[in-house]
C-alpha cells in the first residue's frame, strides 16, 4: 500500500467516525422529542434519516473498495470516495440544520 493510499484511506475513515458520532448525538437528541412531532415532520424525519443511511452505506462501501484496491487502481477510486463523502457530509449539515428549528 503507497503511503498516500494509507493517509487518504486512514483520513476517510476518520471523517467517516468522527460523522457517525456526531450523527448518534444529533439523532438521540431530535428523537428525544421525536414523540411531539406533527405527522408531516416525523415523515420528514424519517426520510432524512433514510437518505443519510443510504449515504453513509455508499460511502462505507467506498472505504471497503479502497482498502483491498490495488496500488494502482485505488486512484481511480479516490474520486469516488471524495463524493460520496461530499453528499453525506452535506446531507447531515442539512439534516442537522432542518430539525435543530
Amino acid at each position: 500500500m503507497t503511503a498516500n493510499k494509507d493517509e487518504f484511506l486512514n483520513q476517510m475513515k476518520k471523517q467517516y467516525d468522527e460523522l457517525n458520532y456526531r450523527w448518534s448525538r444529533e439523532r438521540d437528541k431530535f428523537e428525544a422529542g421525536y414523540q411531539h412531532l406533527s405527522a408531516d415532520a416525523q415523515k420528514e424525519y424519517e426520510a432524512k434519516r433514510e437518505e443519510y443511511r443510504k449515504l453513509r452505506g455508499d460511502l462505507k462501501e467506498k472505504i471497503v473498495e479502497l482498502d483491498v484496491a490495488s496500488d494502482n487502481a485505488w486512484d481511480d477510486l479516490k474520486d469516488g470516495a471524495e463524493k460520496s463523502w461530499s453528499a453525506l457530509s452535506i446531507a447531515f449539515e442539512k439534516a442537522a440544520s432542518h430539525f435543530k428549528k
